[in-house]
Parts: structure tokens; sequence; C-alpha cells
């Protein structure tokens, strides 16, 4: 089997119960900056960017019921996937989920992005389109 068109890893997610909360200790401890801060109400979150580097991190919440308030309420906070960046999303999907349709969403940063059915060692993969220019740092 060929591997699928996958360029990398384009952030990590993880699940807070507060972003207000959670944000400065990624901005003014670790020195993150805040590159999106989207509520996106197709998954029923908010999702702050954040950028260090060639590193991305993605704080996620929810803003209401749905898959992430019930994941927090039976998980807590924590990891909650890891984000695969790829040009050729419908290939990627087709690939690595051949017989269960994977719904694709325009989420956080208005890209293209689908999660996987499949969770190897118990942890969520998304598949995201990549990101076409250079995030510029939210004020």
């Amino acid at each position: 089997m060929t591997p699928p068109p996958i360029s990398g890893i384009d952030h990590i997610a993880i699940l807070v119960e507060d972003i207000d909360a959670a944000l400065p200790y990624y901005t003014e401890t670790l020195g993150f900056t805040v590159i999106s801060d989207d509520r996106v109400e197709a998954v029923r979150a908010r999702l702050v960017m954040l950028a260090l580097g060639e590193s991305r991190l993605q704080l996620v919440t929810p803003i209401a019921e749905g898959p992430i308030a019930e994941h927090l309420r039976t998980h807590g906070e924590g990891l909650h996937h890891i984000a695969l960046k790829t040009g050729q999303i419908d290939v990627v999907v087709n690939q690595l989920s051949p017989d269960v349709p994977v719904r694709v969403v325009r989420g956080g940063q208005q890209r293209l992005g689908g999660f996987l059915p499949y969770r190897p060692n118990n942890v969520m993969l998304e598949v995201i389109e990549e990101q076409q220019e250079e995030p510029v740092p939210h004020e």
C-alpha cells in the first residue's frame, strides 16, 4: 500500500474547559502567539490556534452540546487530536477510510477538515487541508 499524501503534522489539539483561563499559560509562560480565534458552529466549538516557531497548538472548547462537549465530560481536559496536513484531502480520506464516510467541514481558519473513524492507539486523527498562506498573528 502506498502511503497517503500527508505532508506532516499541522497541529496538536488540546481540549480545555475554559480557553480564556488556559491561554495565559501558553502565551505568557510558553511564548506562543495567537494566530486565530474561531467559533465554528459546524463542530460546536471555539478553536484558538497558537504558533511558536514551526509548531502549532490548537486549544478547543465546546460552545454547545455535541461531540466535543461529550468528549470533555467523558475524558476531561487533555489531548484531543492530531491534525495531519495534506494538499489532497479527498485522496487521504478515501484511502484511510474507504468503507466509512468522513464528514469533511470548513472549520477553523476556514480550512476543510475531517476526523477519521479509526483511532490508532486511541488517538483521534484529523485530516486538514494545508494552509495556503502564512497566518497573521491575531490581535
